[in-house]
Protein backbone atom coordinates (compact mmCIF):
# COMPACT_ATOMS: atom_id res chain seq x y z
CA UNK A 1 0.00 0.00 0.00
CA UNK A 2 1.50 2.88 -0.96
CA UNK A 3 1.17 6.40 1.06
CA UNK A 4 2.22 9.46 0.84
CA UNK A 5 1.90 12.87 1.79
CA UNK A 6 4.34 16.05 1.82
CA UNK A 7 3.48 16.89 5.77
CA UNK A 8 6.03 14.58 7.25
CA UNK A 9 3.67 13.83 10.48
CA UNK A 10 0.88 13.83 8.76
CA UNK A 11 2.48 11.13 6.80
CA UNK A 12 3.46 9.39 10.15
CA UNK A 13 0.03 9.38 11.24
CA UNK A 14 -1.53 7.79 8.16
CA UNK A 15 0.95 5.15 8.64
CA UNK A 16 -0.01 4.39 11.69
CA UNK A 17 -3.36 4.48 11.72
CA UNK A 18 -2.91 2.07 8.43
CA UNK A 19 -0.64 -0.20 9.95
CA UNK A 20 -3.15 -0.82 13.28
CA UNK A 21 -5.95 -1.61 10.98
CA UNK A 22 -4.38 -3.89 8.82
CA UNK A 23 -3.17 -5.25 12.54
CA UNK A 24 -6.93 -5.24 13.47
CA UNK A 25 -7.62 -6.85 9.96
CA UNK A 26 -4.97 -9.69 10.33
CA UNK A 27 -2.00 -8.98 8.78
CA UNK A 28 0.78 -10.70 9.77
CA UNK A 29 3.51 -8.46 8.34
CA UNK A 30 4.21 -5.14 8.11
CA UNK A 31 6.94 -3.38 6.25
CA UNK A 32 7.58 0.55 5.98
CA UNK A 33 9.86 1.37 3.54
CA UNK A 34 10.88 4.91 3.13
CA UNK A 35 12.22 7.30 0.34
CA UNK A 36 14.35 5.19 -2.61
CA UNK A 37 13.55 2.31 -0.99
CA UNK A 38 9.88 2.61 -1.21
CA UNK A 39 10.59 4.01 -4.98
CA UNK A 40 12.83 1.34 -6.04
CA UNK A 41 10.16 -1.49 -5.13
CA UNK A 42 7.26 0.05 -6.72
CA UNK A 43 9.55 0.68 -9.80
CA UNK A 44 10.67 -3.08 -9.55
CA UNK A 45 7.20 -4.39 -9.59
CA UNK A 46 6.31 -1.81 -12.24
CA UNK A 47 9.11 -3.21 -14.60
CA UNK A 48 8.44 -6.86 -13.37
CA UNK A 49 6.78 -8.33 -16.44
CA UNK A 50 8.62 -6.04 -18.94
CA UNK A 51 11.60 -8.13 -17.77
CA UNK A 52 9.51 -11.55 -17.97
CA UNK A 53 8.55 -11.02 -21.57
CA UNK A 54 11.87 -9.14 -22.54
CA UNK A 55 13.48 -13.06 -20.82
CA UNK A 56 11.09 -14.90 -22.98
CA UNK A 57 7.81 -15.71 -21.40
CA UNK A 58 5.36 -16.99 -24.27
CA UNK A 59 2.05 -15.11 -22.70
CA UNK A 60 1.52 -12.79 -19.73
CA UNK A 61 -1.98 -12.63 -18.13
CA UNK A 62 -4.09 -10.88 -16.19
CA UNK A 63 -6.98 -12.73 -13.81
CA UNK A 64 -8.62 -11.48 -10.35
CA UNK A 65 -9.37 -13.53 -7.76
CA UNK A 66 -10.82 -12.71 -3.53
CA UNK A 67 -8.07 -11.71 -2.06
CA UNK A 68 -8.86 -14.70 0.32
CA UNK A 69 -7.81 -16.94 -2.42
CA UNK A 70 -4.74 -15.56 -3.69
CA UNK A 71 -2.43 -18.32 -2.30
CA UNK A 72 -4.74 -20.93 -3.46
CA UNK A 73 -4.73 -19.71 -6.84
CA UNK A 74 -1.03 -18.89 -6.98
CA UNK A 75 -0.16 -22.28 -6.02
CA UNK A 76 -2.65 -24.03 -8.56
CA UNK A 77 -1.22 -21.53 -11.02
CA UNK A 78 2.11 -22.74 -10.66
CA UNK A 79 1.73 -26.42 -9.73
CA UNK A 80 -0.31 -26.56 -13.67
CA UNK A 81 2.38 -24.73 -15.34
CA UNK A 82 5.23 -27.09 -13.74
CA UNK A 83 2.62 -30.10 -14.88
CA UNK A 84 2.49 -28.76 -18.27
CA UNK A 85 6.64 -28.16 -18.31
CA UNK A 86 6.18 -24.62 -17.78
CA UNK A 87 6.54 -21.89 -15.32
CA UNK A 88 4.54 -18.75 -14.09
CA UNK A 89 6.15 -15.86 -12.43
CA UNK A 90 3.38 -13.94 -11.03
CA UNK A 91 3.10 -10.25 -9.38
CA UNK A 92 0.21 -8.14 -9.09
CA UNK A 93 -1.70 -5.97 -6.12
CA UNK A 94 -3.02 -8.10 -3.39
CA UNK A 95 -5.53 -5.15 -2.08
CA UNK A 96 -7.74 -5.64 -5.23
CA UNK A 97 -7.25 -9.36 -5.84
CA UNK A 98 -5.65 -8.73 -9.24
CA UNK A 99 -2.44 -11.71 -10.41
CA UNK A 100 -0.45 -10.72 -13.15
CA UNK A 101 1.45 -14.33 -14.48
CA UNK A 102 4.03 -14.12 -16.86
CA UNK A 103 3.60 -17.69 -18.23
CA UNK A 104 6.99 -19.82 -19.85
CA UNK A 105 5.59 -22.83 -21.82
CA UNK A 106 6.83 -22.92 -25.18
CA UNK A 107 4.52 -25.75 -26.80
CA UNK A 108 1.35 -23.83 -28.60
CA UNK A 109 -1.19 -26.20 -27.88
CA UNK A 110 -0.11 -27.07 -24.15
CA UNK A 111 0.03 -23.24 -23.62
CA UNK A 112 -3.32 -22.94 -24.80
CA UNK A 113 -4.73 -25.63 -22.68
CA UNK A 114 -2.76 -24.15 -19.80
CA UNK A 115 -3.95 -20.70 -19.92
CA UNK A 116 -7.45 -22.18 -20.39
CA UNK A 117 -6.88 -24.51 -16.83
CA UNK A 118 -5.15 -21.35 -15.37
CA UNK A 119 -8.40 -19.18 -16.09
CA UNK A 120 -11.08 -21.84 -15.22
CA UNK A 121 -9.40 -21.97 -11.59
CA UNK A 122 -9.25 -18.34 -10.64
CA UNK A 123 -13.14 -18.34 -12.05
CA UNK A 124 -13.57 -22.02 -9.55
CA UNK A 125 -12.30 -19.51 -6.67
CA UNK A 126 -14.64 -16.92 -7.66
CA UNK A 127 -12.38 -14.47 -9.70
CA UNK A 128 -12.58 -13.55 -13.83
CA UNK A 129 -10.57 -14.59 -16.33
CA UNK A 130 -9.30 -10.80 -16.68
CA UNK A 131 -9.09 -8.15 -14.06
CA UNK A 132 -8.09 -4.35 -14.64
CA UNK A 133 -6.59 -5.04 -18.33
CA UNK A 134 -9.66 -6.51 -20.16
CA UNK A 135 -10.05 -9.55 -21.46
CA UNK A 136 -8.68 -8.38 -25.44
CA UNK A 137 -8.80 -10.65 -28.37
CA UNK A 138 -6.67 -13.47 -26.87
CA UNK A 139 -8.81 -14.68 -24.27
CA UNK A 140 -12.17 -14.11 -26.33
CA UNK A 141 -12.30 -18.20 -26.55
CA UNK A 142 -11.41 -19.03 -23.21
CA UNK A 143 -14.02 -16.71 -22.02
CA UNK A 144 -16.85 -18.12 -24.33
CA UNK A 145 -15.61 -21.44 -23.06
CA UNK A 146 -15.83 -20.46 -19.38
CA UNK A 147 -18.24 -17.96 -18.96
CA UNK A 148 -22.46 -18.81 -17.79
CA UNK A 149 -23.46 -19.15 -21.49
CA UNK A 150 -26.52 -17.02 -19.61
CA UNK A 151 -24.69 -14.11 -18.64
CA UNK A 152 -23.15 -13.83 -22.08
CA UNK A 153 -26.33 -13.97 -23.87
CA UNK A 154 -27.55 -10.90 -21.31
CA UNK A 155 -24.35 -8.96 -22.19
CA UNK A 156 -25.16 -9.82 -26.06
CA UNK A 157 -28.70 -8.53 -25.76
CA UNK A 158 -27.62 -5.45 -23.66
CA UNK A 159 -24.67 -4.47 -26.68
CA UNK A 160 -27.41 -4.97 -29.30
CA UNK A 161 -29.20 -2.12 -27.59
CA UNK A 162 -26.65 0.07 -27.69
CA UNK A 163 -25.28 -1.20 -30.64
CA UNK A 164 -28.05 -2.43 -32.94
CA UNK A 165 -26.22 -1.88 -36.20
CA UNK A 166 -23.47 -4.12 -34.69
CA UNK A 167 -20.54 -1.12 -35.36
CA UNK A 168 -18.51 -1.61 -32.36
CA UNK A 169 -15.85 -4.12 -32.22
CA UNK A 170 -17.47 -6.61 -35.18
CA UNK A 171 -16.51 -10.10 -34.93
CA UNK A 172 -15.27 -9.97 -31.32
CA UNK A 173 -16.65 -11.25 -28.03
CA UNK A 174 -20.12 -10.72 -28.46
CA UNK A 175 -20.98 -10.94 -32.24
CA UNK A 176 -22.97 -14.08 -32.25
CA UNK A 177 -21.96 -15.39 -35.66
CA UNK A 178 -17.77 -14.67 -35.47
CA UNK A 179 -17.78 -16.30 -32.07
CA UNK A 180 -19.95 -19.91 -32.54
Amino acid sequence: IGVEDRDHGRLDDGVTMLGELLESLGALDLYVLEGNSAHALIEAREKAFWTAKATGADDVIDTVVPRAQMHQFITRAKDLALAANGGVVGCGHAGDGNVHLAVFCADDDVRHRLLHDIFATAMELGGAISGEHGLGRAKVQHFLDLEDPVKIALMRKIKNVFDPAGILNPGVLLDEEATR
